[in-house]
């Protein structure tokens, strides 16, 4: 394994100008919707594993009120059988569908050395070639569950902010604390890097106290904008599923509570939805063929 600086490297992959798609727990993270996704991807394709941000120098495990950077561990009947510390991996998959390549990060925010765990990051980029940095988010939010969560979008140019309207998102306006990824974005936009970030909403009930720790509806959401830029072409189904469990599921607690399904129906008459839709892939050719059509047409037509 190859170390550099704080990038260690167990193969280079030959990749065709892949994307980087950041999946980080911590702040920033509801309803698992950033790790959700890197991990749903990760899974569907089969990507794997070549690098990693070793820990110790970013990660405190003992912080008051968090449990994120805690090693996960299960015990059964008196018996270890499972501690997992967290992890920074970088996994990469080549990309049959499209002439670009996909590198993926699941990671855990860091406690220590902001900008040091960026230029891990960046040293990866510069490893791989990366064209553009997709960064991953989730917030908590009253979004009724019957409905599609919005996905709000920060980008480090007006030209990304100009292509980013073919995705069904919304600009991102927000004064106050930042996360990680906000000042991953503010390194790159300074290094003349690409970057977008895309955040969903995920759905909660603060009044009647739930809280759903993985919420599928907001992972889907964000999995759809991706394979929309990337071209991913993953088999959803098993999403789709999910999904529906997780509507009939809470539409069961609002069919047994006449005060729930109040307060459900009031959050759905308030709730502005901006739906996704598959953006036509047309190529110049395409266009002018079709806009020469229409011209040719009747107004009654």
């Amino acid at each position: 394994m190859e170390r550099r600086d704080n990038l260690m490297i167990r193969e280079k992959p030959q990749l065709r100008r892949p994307a980087l798609v950041c999946g980080i727990s911590g702040w920033v993270d509801g309803g698992q919707a950033a790790t959700g996704s890197a991990e749903y991807l990760v899974e569907k394709l089969g990507a794997r594993e070549f690098a990693e941000i070793p820990l110790e120098r970013f990660h405190v495990y003992q912080v008051p009120g968090q449990t994120a950077s805690r090693p996960h561990i299960k015990i059964e009947d008196g018996l270890l059988s499972e501690h997992r510390f967290p992890s920074n991996r970088f996994l990469y998959w080549v990309n049959p569908h499209a002439e670009q390549d996909l590198v993926v990060f699941l990671g855990t925010e860091p406690n220590l050395y902001w900008q040091e765990y960026a230029e891990a990051i960046f040293g990866l980029v510069g490893e791989c070639g990366v064209s553009r940095i997709y960064l991953l988010g989730g917030v908590l939010d009253k979004t009724p569950h019957t409905r599609e969560p919005n996905v709000s979008c920060a980008c480090t140019s007006a030209e990304l902010k100009q292509e980013m309207l073919r995705y069904g998102i919304r600009f991102t306006s927000y004064e106050g604390p930042g996360r990680f990824g906000t000042t991953l974005l503010y390194m790159c936009q300074q290094r003349g890097i690409e970057m977008v970030s895309f955040t969903t909403r995920a759905t909660y009930y603060p009044e009647f106290s739930i809280v759903i720790p993985r919420n599928p509806k907001a992972i889907r959401a964000l999995v759809k904008r991706l394979n929309g830029v990337l071209r991913l072409a993953p088999d959803m189904s098993d999403l789709d599923a999910e999904v529906d469990e997780f509507e009939r599921k809470l539409g069961a607690m609002a069919s047994r509570s006449g005060e729930f399904r109040s307060y459900l129906e009031k959050l759905e008459s308030d709730y502005v939805e901006t739906l996704y839709q598959e953006p036509l892939e047309l190529s110049g050719d395409e266009a002018v063929e079709i806009a020469e059509d229409l011209l040719r047409r009747k107004p009654e037509e």
